[in-house]
């Protein structure tokens, strides 16, 4: 049994390593931590599940084992991970799909584990060896796919009717599947010696796309916090200039850290975390098409904003008036990049072609300095 620690070792901390680089990545924090736990232990409770099922398919000889690994247990386990995705993305407080991609990873890795954990029971003495091989492929292949549904659910909460909100989820469940069966079917085919490595190439790869669609959807709720935070909810336009900077949070925070101090910081983080969340859930209103799902979110809407007035009391005036001038009220994103944009514009556009609005406003100006002179000579 003393054998086999270090491979349970590498099968738990390797795995949960890759979810807590997920959850960091999600620096807005759209996957709440509690939820993630939850989605977690739901993937726990999936490995059990379709555990049975395996093993009922194979004892009553309705499928070889064979058959079992290639076909039926990689429909069946994304099924069972994919559960508690279409009761959270149901939930009010669900943002978009950033939120549903990270809660998909969550579940995927909890299955993971405790299969590896089946495995290596098996193993023995090979233990190590197939732990260290199954946390850079298998693992991450069960985390990518249910990750790929979290973001098809994700997405389908603001489709229009809920026969295309059906589809879509089914879409990604689909795609969930095929990739597992896609997997399964290659390292149950492949007799080569490098059959490690295009497992790893495939986890990675798989990984690597969920990480890619993270980051990409990240950049849109950024543009979404720019324009949905406001004053409507006390939003200072310094706040909101903080918020759609979480990426880089710690170094914006670092002369408030030295001067209040970690816990105060943290209190910071957590009220920005907040204003963030409720910037996403503005957006979220618009973008639904269903009326109750909007009723239940405006709800949500109403008591985040209690707990960020709660937070922001915690935060204290003090820090308050520090944080809203770490950027000037005037220096929003936003109007920066509409700044720009006009500026290119009238530059790029020839005075004497078209309409120019500078160029108009200088004629005008100097047209008003010239009148009362043209009087005067009168």
């Amino acid at each position: 049994m003393l054998i086999l620690i270090p491979a349970y070792l590498v099968a738990l901390l390797i795995p949960a390593f890759s979810l807590w680089l997920v959850y960091k990545l999600d620096f807005y924090k759209t996957g709440e931590f509690r939820i993630i736990m939850v989605s977690f232990f739901a993937g726990i409770i999936a490995f059990w599940l379709a555990s049975q099922a395996n093993r009922t398919t194979i004892s009553q000889g309705w499928l070889e084992r064979l058959d079992v690994i290639r076909y039926s247990a990689p429909i069946v386990e994304e099924i069972l991970k994919g559960l508690i995705l279409w009761y959270l993305v149901s939930r009010p407080r669900f943002t978009y799909f950033v939120e549903g991609a990270v809660y998909g990873f969550a579940a995927g890795i909890g299955f993971a584990i405790f299969e590896n954990f089946q495995y290596i029971e098996s193993a023995q003495s090979a233990g190590l060896t197939l732990a260290l091989s199954r946390v850079v492929s298998t693992n991450l292949i069960h985390a990518a796919a249910t990750s790929a549904l979290g973001i098809f659910l994700g997405q389908a909460r603001f489709e229009r009717g809920w026969l295309r909100r059906i589809g879509v989820g089914l879409a990604g469940l689909l795609i969930a599947m095929l990739l597992h069966v896609g997997f399964n079917n290659l390292v149950t085919r492949v007799d080569s010696g490098l059959l490690l490595l295009y497992a790893a190439v495939c986890g990675l790869a798989g990984a690597g796309l969920i990480a890619f669609t993270i980051k990409r959807g990240l950049k849109t709720g950024k543009i979404w916090l720019e324009e949905s935070l406001g004053m409507a909810d006390r939003v200072t336009s310094g706040e909101a200039a903080v918020v759609t900077r979480m990426e880089s949070v710690d170094d914006i925070l670092e002369p408030l850290a030295e001067r209040f101090g970690k816990k105060k910081t943290n209190e910071i983080k957590d009220f920005l975390t907040k204003q963030a969340r409720l910037g996403f859930m503005r957006k979220s209103v618009e973008r639904l098409s269903d009326e109750r799902m909007k009723r239940g979110t405006e709800e949500e809407i109403v008591k985040l904003r209690e707990q960020v007035d709660i937070a922001r009391r915690k935060v204290g005036s003090y820090a308050m008036l520090f944080l809203r001038h770490t950027f000037p009220e005037d220096s929003s994103p936003l109007w920066g990049r509409l700044e720009s944009l006009i500026q290119e514009k009238a530059a790029a556009r020839p005075a004497s072609g078209g309409v120019n609005l500078w160029a108009t406003l200088k004629t005008r100006q100097e047209e008003q300095k010239n009148q009362p002179k043209q009087e005067h000579e009168e």
